[in-house]
């Protein structure tokens, strides 16, 4: 039923009769693999979604972000040698000492699928945790860049919530807030003419599960969210978080242009990097403003310039 509910959804959004949704399911699926359940998990519903649109709707490209804080290793199996499917997770790694192990950054994919596997591996235990100034960094460096090239034709987010504040080490231990999540989705929105279908995964706090999914359903509906903490915007990653994106970053930089330039000011402030994109801005329009004056100012043939006197008709 959980299977038949994501394929149900994701075809009426591929159809454009609905513009994005939430399949609120149980059991969760990314960790299944193709002949083994595992981690709770029976059927791979967004794996089986994907397939199901690339083959029967023909979507040509297809975007997968796993939000869940532990790696989807059945949905990286299923489309590890698929171009047409770019698979995207964000998760608690630890050099493979987390569950399920697998996730690490240098798995890019093969054949004609390597480089449409991201792997934003997160290392260094909970000392300190990740939180929401590491995932906004995350995608802000990684995801959307990469994503935007990518160019899908729709998005399927594997909706796991068990990296929000509230469960314990051995099931996440992480500090990303409920409301992080909100504004998480509402960048995914921005891809896919805002063609989004969210599926749960993971979480076993009910309060967290309750909280985070309120927040993915208003930035869906388009609600205003509800704004983060001024502090998180002037906050610089962990210094773990900083070696896990470096380390990411210098990978998919050989498939993925858009996200070399993030490979080195990765570590900067959210805030100075917005400041020193904005200044960017500024400094395009300013000499394209600049030119136009130029232009203007250049005398036409036949014109006199500013200041020059007029010649005095002949006298008849």
């Amino acid at each position: 039923m959980a299977v038949g509910c994501v394929i149900e959804l994701a075809a009426r959004v591929a159809s454009r009769e609905l513009q994005n949704g939430f399949a609120v399911v149980r059991p969760p699926g990314h960790h299944a693999e193709e002949s083994t359940a595992m981690g709770f998990c029976f059927f791979n519903s967004i794996a089986i979604t994907a397939k199901y649109l690339r083959d029967k709707l023909n979507i040509g490209k297809i975007l997968i972000v796993d939000l869940d804080v532990h790696h989807g290793n059945g949905t990286q199996q299923a489309f590890y040698a698929d171009p047409s499917i770019l698979y995207v997770s964000l998760h608690r790694y630890d050099e493979g000492n987390f569950f399920p192990g697998s996730g690490a950054p240098n798995e890019v994919g093969s054949g004609p699928g390597e480089g449409y596997n991201i792997n934003i591996a997160w290392t260094g235990g909970l000392d300190p945790p990740m939180g929401d100034v590491e995932y906004l960094t995350a995608f802000r460096t990684v995801i959307m860049p990469a994503a935007n090239e990518f160019d899908p034709e729709i998005v399927l987010v594997s909706a796991g919530f068990d990296a929000v504040e509230g469960h314990d080490p051995p099931l996440g231990g992480y500090k990303v807030t409920a409301k992080c999540f909100g504004h998480l989705t509402k960048q995914l929105l921005k891809l896919a003419g805002g063609r989004v279908v969210l599926a749960l995964e993971g979480g076993h706090d009910l309060t967290a599960i309750c909280d985070a999914s309120e927040a993915c359903i208003n930035a869906l509906l388009g609600n205003e969210l509800e704004p983060l903490p001024e502090d998180i915007v002037h906050q610089i990653p962990n210094m773990n978080a900083i070696a896990s994106l470096k380390k990411t970053t210098e990978i998919q930089s050989k498939y993925w242009k858009s996200v070399e330039p993030y490979s080195v000011p990765v570590d900067c402030a959210l805030a100075e990097s917005q400041k020193q994109e904005r200044e960017e801005t500024e400094t395009v329009s300013a000499m394209a403003s600049l030119s136009v004056d130029v232009e203007q100012c250049v005398p036409q043939e036949g014109s006199r310039a500013a200041g020059e006197p007029m010649e005095e008709e002949p006298a008849l």
